[in-house]
């Protein structure tokens, strides 16, 4: 499945991301997709964290998902009410 990245980067990377990518003779979404993978792996060789196990189970929580709901529905609630005050 593919999706779309909305990014803001200086004009010169997006010149130099042309240019690489003609001279090369691949499409800019092929260019990023290798420079993505290639920066990963460069990560990965020299011992830099593994960003995808460390964001992977994120949402893993200590407490209940029963105790999640409550203090998130309580947060809102109180948010909720303090703008609505007379």
């Amino acid at each position: 499945m593919q999706k779309i990245l909305s990014a803001r980067l200086d004009e010169s990377a997006v010149d130099e991301v042309d240019r690489l990518s003609r001279h090369l003779g691949i499409s800019k979404r092929q260019f990023l997709e290798e420079a993505i993978r290639l920066r990963a792996e460069q990560a990965e060789r020299e011992g830099e964290k593994d960003v995808w196990s460390e964001t992977s189970g994120a949402w893993k929580r200590r407490e209940a998902v029963a105790d999640t709901v409550r203090a998130a529905r309580k947060e809102f609630r109180e948010t909720f009410e303090r703008h609505h005050r007379e």
